[in-house]
């Protein structure tokens, strides 16, 4: 894959100016927002089960994923920087709670990707378009489209033996690395502002995770994916909208 795949075929006419790091006033006051509704969610949710299902009620490291995870993912079909820093500290949690449970590929995919690859993306939001300006939304050509769906079923494929041979508690291994392989591919996408990101997290990420945390006892998560397709959703239409006008 080269570096121009990664590229929308058409640039901004003008580039635009380096963003914040840690944002500006109006993504301080998104991320408050976003974060007080992510809480109320999710104590919801636990007060829920632990009235009528306490055996499904979350730990402690479970609830704080789930809800900085959502928190994240809320902020970003705005393009909210600090969903960069926010989703750093929700998949260190994540891949703990995986570990736990015995989802190898999820807590591979949280540690050693989601982890650096969101420190990367941090920057690169606000300082990898032209000239060191903030990044603008754009899509793929169609041969990047393909080569992207290659490295995915490739990706399946070899993490899905190498967790059968190397990972005796791992459970639903081929179920999981499509997961994993679709969510690496789809990280890059949003690292880079791609649109084609969000029909990655809507389908192979969001929907199949679903079923596979439903169906290892991870019902919180399972919950918090179910809002994650929504939220997909809705980034698609937001992100389209931004892509055609060259917009951050």
């Amino acid at each position: 894959m080269t570096a121009s795949t990664l590229h929308s075929p058409s640039a901004p006419a003008t580039p635009v100016p380096p963003a914040p790091l840690l944002g500006r006033p109006w993504e301080h006051r998104h991320a408050v927002v976003a974060g007080l509704g992510s809480l109320a969610a999710c104590a919801g949710y636990w007060l829920a089960t632990r009235a009528v299902a306490p055996d499904v009620t979350p730990g402690a490291v479970e609830f704080l994923g789930t809800m900085t995870s959502l928190w994240s993912v809320w902020i970003t079909q705005r393009r909210n920087v600090l969903a960069l820093p926010i989703g750093i500290v929700s998949v260190a949690l994540m891949g703990w709670f995986f570990l736990d449970i015995g989802l190898g590929g999820q807590v591979l995919l949280h540690w050693a990707y989601y982890l650096p690859v969101q420190g990367w993306a941090w920057w690169h939001w606000a300082r990898g378009g032209e000239e060191g300006g903030e990044l603008t939304v754009g899509r793929l050509g169609w041969a990047a489209r393909a080569g992207w769906l290659i490295a995915m079923g490739a990706g399946t494929v070899v993490l899905g033996r190498a967790l059968d041979a190397g990972w005796d508690d791992a459970l639903y291994t081929t179920w999981d690395a499509s997961i994993v392989a679709a969510s690496v591919v789809a990280m890059v996408l949003l690292s880079t502002k791609k649109v084609e990101s969000w029909w990655l997290w809507i389908g192979p990420v969001n929907i199949s995770a679903i079923g596979l945390y439903a169906r290892t006892g991870a019902t919180m998560f399972a919950a918090l994916y179910v809002l994650f397709l929504v939220m997909a959703v809705v980034g698609l239409v937001r992100w389209r909208t931004a892509a055609a006008s060259h917009a951050p």
